[in-house]
């Protein structure tokens, strides 16, 4: 959010607290689907997992690879952006490459310490990072300047929902917690909870602390600085202000950091678990992390930094997450058909669910159209890179025998009891 409100006001103008909602309701939907599909699909693995189980294979590792690719690239441009917070803030003079595959590295570690270590750093995180943007969003609306907001639409309506597209980006990581379903307590009735309930208070915080940076700054002044609310701050004359809107830059980079090798390792995990990816990927270590998965990305990470930008980094990621939410969406579709009359709890039993993940399908393709061929394409790339992959793995039949339609291994909640019951059943 401190990189792309810039970006985003750009396209928008000081409209673009009208793209918030409107980004945050494509969430919603796409929020919905994967909720309602965590009840059905109890195991770790995210967009992966997921899109296997309630649809197919072929999918699920589509789903998982455009989402994995996506969350890779973010990670190495964000460490970058962290580098350059860094170096700004204390002149250290250190090429931002170097800080960036030094910060990657000790939360990769701190993942693999287990997910209660990176869950307590990331509460921290969480919390340092939305009291230093609430207090500079109140401190802001003392410098106000109304006159910020005159010209209101002058990008036009096709400008609001580019930048839309654009600041999807800070709302994309709400999937990251079904990359870890199997340890987290009570998963049936926390997901979904968290999902919707982190994507509400995104929408409000974001509204609140865009309103104050446009207060502070116009539209076109922002869209010039690759850390526009610190240039918000430093309007003010604050020196204070500035220096801790700088450090919560760097605490808010290294919570993306900390949840995207976290999420990208889980879903690898499950593809190496399903023998999809090869089988070293899904070893666990004695804190039951999956150790060589979040060493792959850790690895792939730094292998970006050299191509990691900002300049077409966020869409390029966009791209790729809004295709494994297309995915989703149409997972949760086929999902509502197979249970509706089944008598399932939460909303995939009611007759209306439908118009939910059509909502998300149809938002995901007008966000597609606003963002750039060069994102487009790269996703393209790796759409028919992993359907290759996926093709010639098939035809290796021995290996083609190991990869289940159901996983049944690390479930969770009520399914890990009904499968611990019938292995006793079939042992009996």
């Amino acid at each position: 959010m401190r990189v792309i409100i810039g970006i985003s006001a750009g396209s928008a103008g000081p409209a673009v607290i009208i793209s918030i909602p409107i980004a945050g309701l494509v969430a919603i939907f796409t929020g919905i689907s994967f909720s309602q599909i965590a009840r059905h699909v109890d195991k770790e693995g995210g967009v992966y997992e997921y899109g296997k189980e309630a649809l197919s294979p072929y999918a699920g590792f589509i789903g998982g690879s455009l989402w994995t690719f996506g969350n890779i690239v973010a990670l190495s441009a964000v460490s970058i952006s962290f580098g350059s917070y860094l170096d700004a803030l204390f002149n250290s003079r250190f090429p931002d490459i170097f800080i960036a595959i030094f910060i990657v590295t000790c939360f990769a570690i701190l993942n693999a310490l287990g997910v209660k270590n990176s869950a307590k750093t990331l509460r921290v995180i969480v919390g340092v990072n939305v009291f230093i943007l609430i207090l500079f969003s109140i401190i802001g609306l003392f410098f106000f300047h109304p006159s910020h907001f005159t010209d209101f639409f002058a990008k036009g309506p096709t400008g609001v929902i580019a930048g839309g597209a654009i600041i999807f980006f800070a709302f994309s990581g709400f999937s990251r917690v079904t990359t870890v379903s199997e340890e987290v307590v009570n998963p049936e009735k926390t997901i979904p909870l968290a999902i919707i309930t982190s994507i509400l208070i995104s929408i409000v915080l974001y509204l609140f602390i865009s309103i104050s940076t446009l207060g502070l700054a116009s539209a076109q002044a922002l869209s010039q600085y690759a850390s526009p609310i610190a240039y918000a701050a430093s309007i003010t004359g604050i020196r204070s202000l500035v220096i801790l809107v700088s450090i919560g830059a760097l605490v808010a980079t290294s919570g993306v950091i900390l949840t995207g090798i976290l999420g990208t390792s889980r879903v690898m995990f499950a593809m190496g678990r399903d023998r999809e990816l090869p089988k070293v990927v899904s070893k666990l270590d004695k804190f039951s992390t999956p150790i060589v998965a979040i060493l792959v990305s850790l690895l792939l990470a730094v292998a970006m930094m050299p191509a990691a930008s900002f300049g077409t980094i966020i869409e390029s990621s966009n791209t790729c997450v809004l295709s494994a939410y297309g995915i989703i969406n149409i997972a949760a579709l086929h999902t509502h058909i197979k249970y509706r009359k089944t008598g399932k709890r939460g909303l995939l039993g009611h007759d209306w669910f439908f118009l939910i993940p059509i909502a998300g399908i149809s938002t995901i393709i007008l966000f597609f159209v606003f963002l750039g061929v060069e994102s487009i394409e790269i996703a393209a790339i790796v759409f028919a890179v992993a359907s290759i992959y996926h093709v010639i793995k098939m035809k290796m039949k021995p290996l083609h025998l190991g990869i289940p339609k159901v996983s049944k291994v690390r479930l969770f909640g009520k399914s890990r009891n009904t499968y611990s019951t019938e292995k006793k059943n079939e042992t009996n």
